[in-house]
């Protein structure tokens, strides 16, 4: 009989699995898209003009920072070969592999990325030890646990975050909030949420065409500016947010 620790690292390792597979497919049949693309650009090109030492967290085929002078780091080959091409410093493999000394970077960016990495606090761990004093991380995460959809199954994530629990491990770890943006809305129809999940696991490649071609490009020209606040949003209606923080000085 299987132990619950057993249990619980083939589960861990069923939903790496589910990660690499779903994004390898993803990014071998998308188009690469650069940081000016995004809304997050004009805060970032900001803060990249004050951060020589940045990295960047599995972008995939869509970086935020300026890839010129930045590290990236992702697990996808497709992605970075797209991203040394473009001129960016590439480290192939996940995360919690790389090796950097104590304070290398000013500023660290990941979109995306935490929720599908199943032990957070080791993230946090490695960003605080990563990021120097008064350095800057930039980061999405979704909200609301209570919101869980069979999306979040089928695309790979561990978890969402309610925003006193984020609040929590953020300060456990020694990140001040300074400001946040809404990042995207909850569907209001759970029945299409389940419609849209099982068209991608029936029809991947159909469904990865159309997001690729019409969805993604529309979604692009229909980005609104970011509105940011000091502290943590969390309205009830947001599925993901964006949260800007400081390390506080280790003294």
């Amino acid at each position: 009989m299987k132990s619950m620790q057993q249990v619980q690292e083939q589960d861990r390792d069923r939903m790496v699995e589910i990660n690499q597979a779903f994004y390898e497919r993803l990014w071998a049949h998308s188009k690469f898209y650069g940081p000016e693309h995004f809304n997050t650009w004009d805060v970032l090109s900001e803060l990249c003009a004050i951060s020589p030492r940045r990295l960047e967290i599995g972008p995939g085929l869509r970086p935020r920072l300026a890839i010129q002078g930045t590290v990236f780091v992702d697990a996808s080959t497709v992605a970075c070969r797209h991203l040394q091409k473009a001129g960016g410093q590439i480290h192939e493999g996940p995360f919690e592999a790389i090796e950097y000394p104590e304070s290398s970077f000013d500023l660290i960016c990941l979109f995306d990325v935490i929720e599908h990495i199943s032990d957070d606090q080791a993230v946090f761990k490695q960003l605080n030890y990563l990021l120097a004093d008064g350095g800057t991380l930039f980061f999405s995460v979704p909200l609301h646990a209570d919101a869980w959809t069979s999306f979040d199954t089928l695309v790979g994530h561990f978890r969402r975050y309610d925003p006193d629990d984020l609040v929590a491990l953020l300060d456990q770890h020694h990140f001040d909030i300074q400001r946040s943006a809404a990042f995207g809305m909850q569907p209001k129809s759970k029945l299409l949420n389940k419609l849209s999940t099982w068209w991608l696991r029936r029809h991947y490649e159909m469904a990865m065409s159309y997001h690729n071609r019409f969805f993604f490009p529309l979604g692009l020209k229909l980005q609104k500016t970011l509105q940011f606040k000091p502290g943590l949003v969390c309205d009830d209606k947001i599925d993901e947010v964006l949260v800007i923080c400081h390390r506080r000085s280790r003294e």
